[in-house]
């Protein structure tokens, strides 16, 4: 009995540990992701010609940023840029995450979200 329930959580924690990793879009915007302390997840955004991203907004208690990088790429359909955010869940809690895009020009002067989504962090007050 010991031995099935042992290799039954070791099939868990492989299924766990190979289970894909969050990744959000503009396409989430809008909706209520849930996640645990612990946890880390990707936001991968595209960049329209001219846009230039503003800092992401967030509660830094609950979430941290452990990393970022930009793409850009030139091809037949011509020059596209992505901005991809590594996050990690601090502590349990609520908080909004909101990455704006500026543009250039004239009409550069205000800011659109490229994603805005609620994030609920379960796992109690600790931090990691």
């Amino acid at each position: 009995m010991l031995v099935g329930l042992t290799l039954l959580f070791c099939g868990v924690s492989s299924w766990v540990a190979g289970a894909k990793p969050l990744v959000l879009t503009e396409k989430d915007s809008g909706r209520t992701v849930n996640v645990t302390v612990g946890q880390s997840f990707v936001v991968d955004l595209r960049l329209g010609a001219g846009q230039h991203v503003i800092a992401p907004e967030f509660n830094q208690e609950v979430l941290a940023l452990v990393g970022q990088s930009l793409q850009s790429t030139t091809g037949p359909q011509g020059a596209s840029t992505r901005i991809i955010y590594q996050f990690v869940v601090q502590q349990g809690g609520q908080t909004d995450l909101v990455v704006d895009a500026k543009g250039s020009g004239k009409k550069g002067g205000t800011s659109k979200p490229l994603l805005k989504i609620k994030v609920v962090a379960s796992g109690g007050g600790e931090s990691v």
